[in-house]
Order: structure tokens, then sequence, then C-alpha cells
């Protein structure tokens, strides 16, 4: 604990530290003063000439026909004094005068994300999310276009003001095979959730493309119910976004590009027929790329940042083949129940009582990062980093539910089972195996061993806990 508060404390004064460009303090001074800011604004943003090109071209990306916006005052009357001011303020943070080459790092060099990247993934994500809205009720394009743009802003804020630390954080996610965002948390004591929607707040940025900002990576469950339907779609739209420009990919961002059915379906649309629109938009973003400060001749990487290929049948917890040799081993097998059923019940039917939840986990930041995350829902959760001291504190105390990794220092996750399956029937807990790299042969081990379960790496959190919620009302 005391390491993360050192690692969020220095990246905070870090940032704190880093100077603003002059034309963005004068942007924010100028939108103080009501008096005319729409020309005001115009005439701050063409005092750099620089950030007035980057500006239109910007624009013109939303307004799906490039050269369209000729002037920063059309651009504005167009989208919008809120959505020019926090583009404006979001090409800021990327530098405005050219970068030269040697920032670059080559696809030798582990694969790791450039600033080129982060760029394309933002401006992709932006005219992604502009033209999905288009066939989305209540949400705006503009409005979507500039939300897209700024989502990931915290990222670009991690990169410029703790480049070792970020690449560290792609370092931690590959090897423990977790989302970035979980990552950057164990590596850096903060995520670029969390940075973006600070320096959100601290450059005034609109309340609505600060929450998209704080949420594009929640679960619409998680979502807070008083959130209003036109907020919750924009929010809907630009994951949505953020994926598609990961699976294609068109720049990247670092996140995992694999979307859920359920995020075309939830905003009532067919993934179907949008494939050539994603094409247009990668060549588009190419054909800008030198007035954004990038070389036109560098070599793009195309691989997305997959921390592993997903296998066949990972979407379900466990594969329907092997269903029937965990029942024959534990007799009970929690259901999973259909994924709308499931969300409204976690929002509507809290449990009065919390499962306590043994953590065996031997990576100790990761271990203490699922203890602090499940305690905030209020879950009892001692760890174990060894497969002794796991079966030490189930000899000892009562435990609801294990999550077991399988990769543990001398007795592994393989004979903390054959153990426990020597305990007299019903008094062991529901078992949870979650781990990463294992084969057909050994998912299929573990359930015969008696686990009830079998989680891939990667995963979310979020999803993890709505598991353990819906465990939760059978074992209590």
């Amino acid at each position: 604990m005391t390491r993360w508060l050192s690692l969020h404390d220095s990246l905070c004064e870090r940032v704190a530290g880093l100077a603003p460009e002059p034309v963005a303090v004068r942007i924010l001074e100028v939108l103080r003063n009501e008096r005319s800011p729409v020309q005001s604004l115009a005439d701050v943003i063409t005092t750099d000439p620089l950030l007035a090109a980057r500006m239109l071209r910007l624009a013109n990306f939303a307004a799906g026909q490039p050269q369209r916006l000729v002037t920063v005052s059309h651009a504005i009357t167009v989208m919008g004094l809120d959505a020019v001011k926090s583009l404006a303020l979001g090409l800021t943070l990327f530098p405005l005068h050219a970068i030269p080459n040697k920032s670059y790092r080559s696809d030798s060099d582990g694969g790791l994300i450039t600033l080129r990247e982060l760029w394309e993934h933002s401006i992709g994500c932006a005219a992604v999310a502009g033209r999905i809205a288009t066939q989305v009720d209540h949400v705006s394009p503009r409005q979507a276009f500039a939300a897209g743009f700024l989502h990931d802003m915290g990222r670009l804020l991690l990169y410029r003001c703790s480049t070792e630390g970020f690449y560290s954080s792609i370092t931690v996610a590959s090897d423990k095979s977790i989302p970035l965002s979980e990552a950057e948390t164990l590596a850096l004591g903060m995520n670029h959730v969390t940075l973006g929607e600070n320096w959100a707040a601290r450059n005034e940025v609109p309340q609505g493309f600060q929450q998209v900002m704080r949420y594009h990576h929640e679960p619409f469950c998680m979502l807070p119910e008083s959130m209003d339907r036109e907020l919750r779609a924009l929010i809907g739209v630009v994951q949505l976004a953020d994926l598609v420009c990961e699976s294609h990919p068109v720049g990247r961002g670092g996140d995992l590009g694999i979307i859920p059915a359920e995020f075309w379906r939830d905003l009532h649309l067919r993934e179907e027929g949008w494939s050539d629109q994603f094409e247009t938009i990668k060549q588009e973003i190419e054909a800008a790329r030198e007035i954004f400060g990038f070389p036109k001749d560098e070599v793009k990487r195309r691989q997305p940042m997959l921390l592993r290929p997903m296998l066949k049948g990972e979407r379900e917890l466990i594969p329907k083949g092997q269903r029937a040799a965990a029942n024959a081993a534990r007799g009970r097998v929690i259901p999973f129940p259909p994924r709308n059923e499931s969300e409204v019940a976690m929002q509507k039917k809290p449990s009065t009582k919390k499962l306590t939840i043994l953590v065996v986990e031997d990576h100790g930041s990761l271990c203490e990062m699922l203890r602090m995350y499940f305690m905030r829902y209020g879950y009892h959760v001692p760890t174990a980093d060894s497969g002794e001291s796991a079966l030490a504190i189930l000899s000892n105390e009562e435990i609801h539910l294990v999550l077991l990794d399988l990769m543990l220092p001398r007795l592994d996750g393989f004979a903390v089972l054959k153990e426990l399956r020597e305990k007299p029937k019903g008094s062991t807990p529901y078992i949870i195996v979650v781990s990463a790299g294992a084969s057909e042969r050994d998912r299929n081990k573990v359930l015969e061993l008696g686990a009830n379960e079998y989680m891939p790496k990667p995963f979310h959190l979020m999803r993890l806990l709505e598991r353990i919620q819906t465990v939760e009302k059978y074992l209590l």
C-alpha cells in the first residue's frame, strides 16, 4: 500500500508539473469571460497557426468531408463551443511542434505503443464514434466525436509523464494477462481513467465528457442508476468505438480488441456493413498524419495489442463440453443466468450478507489489488501467496469462495485441488481457477480435480465481480 501511494503521489507531481501549452492557458482564460466566447475562442486558437490547422483538420473528420470547414469560427458554429474547446485542449496535450524521429520505437523494440499510435487511436475513436452515433438515438454525432477523441487522454498523460512506467504497465499486463488499465495501477499506483478525469476537471472540460472519460471501461450494469439515457448511450458509443479501433486496428490504445456481441446489440446495431467505413477512416488518418507532426514514411505496425489470442469458448467461463465433468467432480456448479437478468439482480437486489473470498496468487501486487478491489464491495478477503498457506487458511477459517491461480511456487494449484478433494463432500468452498496459458488438457484436469469453474486470463475485474455476485446468491 505504501508503495502504491508513493507511485501515485510521484505521478501526480509529474502531471502537475507538466507545463501546459500557452495557448491552452489562453483558451481557459477567454472562456471564463462570458462576453463573447465564440469569437474569442476562435481568435485565441488562430493565434497559433499550427493548432488552428490541426483543429480544422480534426473538425473535418467529424464533418465527414475533408476541407469542408475552412475557419475556426465555422467549426465552432457547426460543432458547438463545448466540443471545439474540448478538442482544442485535447490537441494541446499532443506536442504541437515537430516530433523528432528518435522518439519512435520500432517493431524490434518489443512492440510497445508509440506516441503516433496513441494519436491515431484518439482520432480514430473519434471518427468511429461519430459515425456510429449517426445510427443511435439520443446521441449527437458531434458530441460522440469529441468524447471519442478525449476518452484516453489519461493514457497520453501517462506516456508523457512516466514513459518508463507506461511501458512497465504494458509488460505487467502481458506477463499477468490482465487488462492494461489494471496493470497501470499495479505499475504506477494510478490508472489512465483517474488521471484523465483529473485532467478534465482541472481544464473545465464539460461534465458529459468527464463522465465518458470516467466510465468508458465500465459495464452498463455498473453505471450509476441516476445517469440519464443520453449519457449512457454516449458512453456505449465510445466504448464500442474504442474496441473497434483496437480490433481493426486504428492506432493502439493498449486495451484488448475483443468486442462482446452485446455491445452492438445494446445499441441496436449490426456489425455487418461497417468494415468499409473503418477502412476509409484509416486511410483518412494516414493522409492527415503529416499535419499532426508525424512523418509520412514511418512504417506502421498493423497488429493490435492482444495479450494473447482468445481461445474458443472462453466467453463462457466453463465450456459447454466441460460442464458435465465439473458436475460429476463437484456436484454443484452455479448456472450462468442470462446477462440482462444478472445485471438487473445486481442493481436491484444487493446481497445483505457477503462472502469470504480467499485469493491465492503469488504475484504480490496483483494479489493486493484483488484484495482491495473486493473489499471495496464489502467482502472479507484473506490472501495466500502459495499453496501451503492457502491450505492452512482453508483449514482454520470458513471460506466460501476461492480464486485460485495454478502457477504457484512449490505446491501449485493442481496440488491444492488434490488436497481439497480429500475433504468430506460439502466442506470445501466454491473454487474458481483463474489462470493464463493453461492447455485444454489442464483446463479439463482442474475441473476433474474438483474446481467448479475455470476463468481464463485476461479478464476484467468488473466481469469477475459480476460472476462472484451471481455465485453469492446461491452460496449464502
